[in-house]
């Protein structure tokens, strides 16, 4: 038995998981969204258009907040535009830059995201328990630390330039 129990241990099974995890947590955020009509959903929609909520934003910053080229921040910016959740017009700060805006579809858009991460929420923690899920709350935060680089920092570090 203590053979067993200590093979057990040696696996590693952590990083696999939260792979499953983040992608099965991807697919019912997509099918949450797709039932609220934005079928279209695709990276990284959200967090261009949270970006663009509060202000109008540039697309250099768009690119630089994802750390990804201009050519490719202006790629991401034409297809939500395209998707009518953005609009694009001169910067009133610069002739040579874009000023994205978001439009009153990418608000609803945001609004259903929000709610369908709260309904993902209710439904894993009604299906796992009060106390699994704390605790799974406290073992990602302990695993994230307190000093975690951003996202796109990290990539950076790791020599990915754009995505």
């Amino acid at each position: 038995m203590n053979s067993l129990r200590s093979t057990r241990t040696e696996r590693v099974h952590l990083g696999p998981a939260l792979r499953r995890a983040w992608v099965g947590y991807q697919r019912r955020l997509d099918d949450e969204m797709r039932a609220a009509g934005f079928g279209d959903r695709g990276f990284p929609d959200g967090r261009v258009l949270r970006m663009c909520r509060a202000a109008p934003t540039t697309i250099s910053q768009i690119g630089r907040e994802l750390g990804i080229t201009r050519q490719g921040a202006s790629k991401v910016v034409g297809v939500l535009r395209d998707r009518g959740y953005v609009t694009v017009e001169p910067s009133a700060t610069s002739g040579r830059e874009k000023a994205v805006m978001v439009t009153p579809r990418a608000t609803v858009y945001l609004a259903a995201q929000r709610a369908a991460a709260r309904r993902i929420e209710r439904r894993l923690r009604r299906a796992v328990g009060d106390d699994a899920f704390d605790a799974l709350e406290s073992l990602l935060d302990e695993l994230g630390g307190d000093e975690q680089p951003r996202l796109r920092d990290y990539l950076r570090q790791m020599g990915v330039r754009d995505l």
